[in-house]
């Protein structure tokens, strides 16, 4: 019913002002003793009216009608006859606003008097304010603002007009002779404070000491992404992204403050990561990153590495409104190393044959073959790259929503589906479909203050992917595109497929096998909210979530057909094989809450507590056969005495009791706390339970009188200061390949079917064995997190910003201690049981925010920078060998930011002298200038492990950033982000070194870069002189040391955009359009790097040039709504 956002306003009248409506609009009504507000309700569902009122209306009040085939003006007289309430119908509006008795007759006077006077209500950038309220002070005269935001009413002089509209400082204006009045109003900061989910609760900005930032999930709507990941790098202090190359569908890392994979909470319900990269960015309304204790410690366990807290949107009261989102868009490499052709890689390994004093492979007479192309079978020059890929993989996504309802009853319907392609020429064995579904009921029972909201999500994902006996996935095709030799063909004479190993054509064939992955997944949530009228501010809460998913994975393992040069008969190098799997999860979480909110003069206290449960169940089978003599991609197909079965179930769950307080004095001076009793079933019945708690203080500096000058100066608008403590569970580290990641059930005794057998008999007989020894004592790793931190903001807060300094201290890591250490043996040959250490890890670092708003004429433009950075590093690591430990060169624990430990270089040795007098490694005989030298640590006269130190800066940037700028002008608008990484170093020996390759008849130059190699006339050459073996000289060349270390600090352009939305001038006129803007959107434009000279991109995980590439993508997105 009531309009509280500018959005919802300016769809709905826009939508509906070109329908025909007048006071004369019949309903018939039969109402006894309701609401006043259910028989508003019921106008505005018979009619195309909609209600607008201010607070000051009390629309709970009962009332009786019987009207029948009536006009709305005698209803609406019929209802107010008795009562102070004036109405003024405008167009498709009906304005409700309290009436002043005392001066209605001087109001009807002056009426009579009245003259017409016009006028316009602006913003400060000069951009017209749609919906205002202009109203006569003390009278029954008023109007609302068009789309122009014009005015036009009849008053007397000396009137006093009353102009308000939310968010901004009501003005009032006494009307003189000038009979034309432009009012421009003020944003009210107060009014503009932002309400951020937190927790179980809420937080405006002013009253939030959490660390907790935020990221306009709107600036995602239109940018090419196939999932959430992909849009969020650079958005937000404390929350780093790192990508992983490219391939449809591919999921960034994602981390806040450099911890581990964070919780993801949706709606107040804890939900599946899965969940959150798979969402739809358009259904997204507000996604808030949690990163202190006192944010985070009231979810408990699986809180420490914090959590990304996602709010989705609901319907709302009004007119339905119709959104259409479409998005075309290609993208191609973002980074690719230009490659030689087959006669310039010919001519360095004949000279690299020379330089070790073997005979030229390639003859003048085969190189010209190669240029002339006269042999395309033994001396051809096959581009893989441009045979295998395409320029340019598509991807296309389609949104719909529908958001409507009345103040009781409102909802929110979307639909969307993507559909991504990926670079391969023939895309059918590549790509990903994903199909989308949001709905929402929200459901207001005024007369008993019940709320209850309804949710329905979920998503359908189809992802296929190459698989033969030689590419399983990106990693190999990739590296037989980027390695194979150009001299040999990828298609014989007839265009098929060329018979030769590792072929990509053969590979990305529609014939081959594939890897067909579904996962599907629906959610159900159902939450209440009653206000319980015994108590002012008390309120119950429960939520009810359930969510199914189901995954499946079919991988058809089958070997395309090849073709000998002059041949179409085909030939396939292995049978075919099948692996099925699927596994269903089920899980349930229930909440409950009391809460407790109310303010005494100038004390505000609120107070929550509650209980949350969860419960997971889920199985898991597989199912394998091999040596397909049909190839039919049926299980049944297979001779069954291949077949291969597995399967598994499990169950756990967790509960814990929740208890919040939060006090704040004059909003000037806060204070929360938070506890958790947290219980997990990873650990035995003694042991199950944790405490958890978290304490922070907030003061608001600039509220004292002792800043008042500043304040009046807007010196300083805003200074904030905010410190917090505390202790979050954590119940598991890491995955099952980390040392102290914790099995489940491992305080049990275990058995291990089918370990040991024997033959009875000659009969087969199963048995067991005894599983690890039982860890009893098994409990909670505890994490303390301390942060400090400020928020400013400045000169009428155009300026604004803030510094945080955190600390993690990690400990109470379980690991099984190393026998040697404690002088055991082991009985029966197992291993001693897990414990609990004096294992302590600790993160620090600070983050910061700085940014300027304002505007230059009609241009309004935000300008941001955010800056993250950490480093990591182990107090006491249980998991580091005693040996390593004695080492101050090597050891792990007490160091952080370095590479690994590794061989010191000294550049090139410079002649035979040189050599003599080097130490060198065992092996290496053959030694010469242009070979790599290397640092004798210890200085025993050789070369060995003994000499490794420890080099190099960390392997992941500890500092990351992005700038931001926005800009909007008459319906234009314009962003661009900007991301990159401090230094970190990358080992790219494997992609700058020369590769062993089939040309060459040994090493091979590949890359265009790779030609900067040593000679006596380059002797500063970024590479060592050119060898026909990896192997020569022990693999001198080619070992673990810093000269192939390279730094990947990196400035990206990581997104743009610019739009225009044509309702703001062609399509003005068009009634039952609300919104029709078109967009021209980017990502991955550029990058300035070191590495990038070396086809290398900074965020791709492979570092030989094998990975799928880091994609560039340009896009048309548009937007409609309606």
């Amino acid at each position: 019913m009531r309009i509280t956002t500018f959005l919802l306003f300016f769809c709905t009248f826009c939508s509906f002002a070109g329908t025909a409506h007048s006071q004369s609009s019949k309903v018939t009504i039969k109402k006894s003793n309701v609401s006043l507000l259910e028989v508003l309700n019921e106008i505005e569902n018979q009619t195309n009216y909609l209600f607008i009122y201010s607070n000051d209306v009390d629309v709970t009040r009962p009332v009786s009608l019987n009207a029948d085939r009536k006009s709305v003006a005698s209803v609406l007289s019929a209802l107010f006859k008795k009562d102070d309430v004036h109405y003024v119908l405008e167009g498709t509006h009906i304005v409700l606003t309290k009436r002043k008795v005392a001066d209605d007759s001087r109001s009807i006077q002056e009426t009579a008097q009245a003259e017409p006077v016009k006028g316009v209500v602006l913003d400060r950038n000069g951009e017209p304010i749609i919906g205002a309220s202009v109203a006569v002070k003390g009278g029954t005269v008023g109007t609302i603002t068009d789309l122009d935001g014009k005015f036009s009413l009849e008053v007397p002089q000396k009137t006093i007009l009353i102009i308000s509209y939310i968010g901004y400082k009501t003005q009032e204006i006494v009307v003189g002779k000038e009979r034309k009045i432009t009012v421009r109003l003020e944003e009210d900061s107060q009014a503009l404070d932002e309400v951020i989910v937190v927790g179980y609760g809420t937080s405006t900005k002013r009253a939030l000491i959490a660390s907790v930032s935020t990221v306009d999930a709107k600036q995602m709507e239109d940018i090419p992404v196939a999932n959430m990941t992909q849009g969020l790098a650079g958005r937000s202090r404390g929350l780093i992204v790192v990508g992983n190359g490219g391939g449809v569908n591919k999921i960034q890392n994602i981390s806040i403050r450099g911890g581990a994979t964070p919780l993801v909470v949706i709606d107040g319900v804890i939900r599946d990561y899965n969940d959150f990269v798979t969402m739809s960015p358009e259904d997204v309304e507000n996604l808030s990153i949690l990163k202190d204790a006192s944010a985070t410690a009231v979810y408990g366990s699986r809180a420490t590495n914090g959590i990304l807290q996602i709010t989705t949107k609901q319907g709302a009261s009004g007119k339905p409104q119709i959104e259409y989102n479409f998005n075309q868009s290609y993208s191609q490499p973002a980074i690719w190393a230009d490659k030689l052709n087959s006669w310039e890689r010919a001519e360095y390994a004949n000279i690299a044959r020379e330089n070790d004093g073997l005979e030229a492979l390639y003859q003048p007479d085969a190189i010209q073959k190669m240029k002339d192309g006269t042999d395309l079978l033994n001396y051809g020059n096959t581009d893989w790259r441009k045979l295998v890929l395409k320029d340019w993989a598509p991807q296309t996504k389609h949104s719909i929503r529908m958001i409507g309802g009345t103040e009781a009853n409102k909802y929110y319907v979307s639909l969307g589906h993507i559909d991504q392609k990926s670079l391969f020429r023939n895309s059918n064995v590549n790509y990903m479909k994903r199909t989308n579904f949001r709905l929402s009921q929200t459901s207001f029972i005024t007369s008993i203050g019940l709320r209850t909201t309804a949710t329905l999500d979920g998503y359908m994902q189809k992802v296929v992917n190459p698989y033969t006996s030689t590419a399983s996935g990106y990693y190999h095709i990739f590296s037989h595109i980027q390695n194979k030799n150009p001299l040999t063909p990828g298609v014989n004479k007839n265009g098929l497929p060329y018979n030769t190993s590792d072929n990509p054509v053969a590979e990305t064939a529609s014939d081959g096998g594939y890897q067909l992955e579904r996962k599907n997944a629906i959610n159900g949530n159902l939450a209440l909210e009653w206000n319980l009228p015994w108590v002012k501010g008390l309120k119950a809460r429960a939520n009810g979530n359930y969510r199914y998913y189901h995954e499946t994975h079919k991988n058809w393992r089958k070997d395309p057909a090849t073709y000998d040069w002059e041949s179409e008969i085909p030939q396939y190098a292995n049978t075919p094989k099948l692996d099925y799997s699927t596994k269903v999860e089920k899980t349930w979480n229930l909440q409950y809450f009391l809460e407790y909110s109310n303010t005494f003069k100038k004390h505000s206290v609120t107070a929550l507590g509650g209980y949350e449960c969860t419960y997971s169940s889920g199985e898991f089978y597989s199912a394998g056969r091999e040596n397909y003599i049909f190839p039919i991609d049926q299980l049944w197909i297979g001779p069954s005495g291949t077949q291969i079965n597995s399967g598994n179930e499990w169950e756990s769950g967790r509960a814990g009791w929740i208890a919040q307080l939060k006090y704040n004095y004059d909003n000037r001076y806060f204070w929360e706390a938070a506890l958790r009793y947290d219980g997990s079933d990873n650990f035995p019945k003694n042991r199950r339970w944790g405490t958890f708690f978290s304490t922070s203080l907030g003061w608001v500096v600039s509220d004292e009188a002792f800043m008042e000058s500043l304040r009046e100066k807007h010196i300083i608008d805003l200074l904030k200061l905010r410190g917090s403590y505390g202790q979050v569970g954590l119940d598991n580290w890491g995955n099952s390949s980390n040392p102290y990641y914790l099995g489940r059930f491992e305080y049990l005794n275990s058995y291990n079917l089918n370990n040991k057998a024997w033959v009875v008999n000659g009969k087969y007989v199963p048995g067991f064995s005894e599983g690890a020894i039982p860890s009893p004592d098994i409990t909670w790793f505890t994490t303390h997190q301390w942060n400090l931190g400020f928020d400013f903001g400045s000169l009428n807060n155009r300026l604004y910003g803030g510094l945080d300094y955190f600390y993690y201290q990690t400990s109470g890591f379980l690991y099984a201690p190393d026998p040697l250490k404690v002088g055991y043996t082991a009985p029966l040959g197992m291993n001693l049981p897990r414990v609990s250490t004096d294992g302590e890890l600790r993160r620090a670092g600070f983050e910061f925010q700085l940014g300027w708003k304002d505007n230059i004429g009609k241009v309004k433009y935000d300008v941001s920078a955010n800056f993250t950075t950490y480093n990591t590093m182990w107090n006491r690591q249980p998991a580091e060998a005693t040996t390593a430990l004695l080492n101050p060169y090597t050891r792990s624990t007490q160091e952080y930011g370095y590479y690994g430990s590794m061989y010191t270089s000294q550049g090139y040795y410079k002649d035979a002298n040189d050599v003599y007098n080097s130490p060198k490694f065992p092996g290496s005989y053959n030694l010469t200038a242009g070979d790599i030298k290397y640092k004798d640590v210890n200085g025993d006269g050789q070369i060995n492990e003994s000499d490794y130190l420890r080099l190099g800066k960390s392997s992941s940037p500890r500092g990351n950033y992005g700038i931001n700028l926005k800009a909007d002008y008459k319906g234009w608008s314009f962003s661009v982000l900007f991301q990159g990484a401090t230094p970190f170093d990358m080992y790219a020996g494997d992609a700058l070194r020369m590769s062993s390759g089939q040309a060459a008849g040994g090493m091979s130059v590949i890359y265009d870069f790779q030609k900067d190699f040593w000679t006596k006339d380059n002797p500063n050459a970024k590479f060592p002189r050119l060898m026909s073996s990896a192997g020569l000289n022990g693999g001198n060349n080619y070992k673990y040391s810093d000269f192939w270390l390279i730094n990947g600090a990196y400035f990206r352009l990581k997104d743009f955009k610019i739009g225009y939305d044509f309702k703001h001038s062609l399509l003005r006129s068009v009634t039952w359009l609300s919104r029709a803007n078109v967009a021209i959107t980017g990502q991955n434009i550029f990058t300035i790097s070191e590495v990038t000279k070396y086809g290398l991109d900074p965020e791709n995980s492979s570092m030989e040039n094998y990975g799928y590439p880091n994609e560039r993508a340009f896009a048309i997105s548009i937007n409609l709504g309606f």
